[in-house]
């Protein structure tokens, strides 16, 4: 299972695809060329879908970094919740918030028995 990203006609490198369902919730992240691959696939069926990038940022007064050890979900929740005192410092979602809700998939994508290699979005 695998497609392409692209953000204002543009490919989004980095970017994280989820697709969601009630039996599985399967990611993968985009190359240079916006290309993603589910490496566990996609269950068939209809499918909620959402993207995340976070750019830049650390939390103020800790060592957490995007890519230490936190994803890019867990890396925006600390952000806009703030760890202890400490807040987020730059950290910004890429993604407009339509397409990056994770907890409201707006976009469905309907998987096909054997999956597809053009489950492709345009944001």
């Amino acid at each position: 299972m695998s497609g392409t990203v692209s953000l204002n006609g543009k490919p989004i490198e980095g970017a994280e695809v989820y697709f969601v369902h009630e039996q599985l919730v399967t990611v993968g992240k985009t190359d240079n060329q916006g290309r993603y691959e589910l490496p566990q696939g996609a269950v068939a069926g209809e499918n909620k879908v959402y993207f995340s990038k976070i750019d830049g940022g650390h939390l103020a007064g800790s060592q957490f970094e995007a890519g230490d050890g936190m994803d890019d979900l867990q890396l925006a929740e600390a952000a806009k919740s703030g760890v202890g005192a400490r807040q987020a410092n730059a950290a910004k979602q890429v993604i407009p918030p339509e397409y990056s809700d994770a907890s409201d998939p707006k976009l469905n994508f309907l998987v096909p028995d054997g999956g597809t290699q053009s489950a492709d979005f345009k944001l």
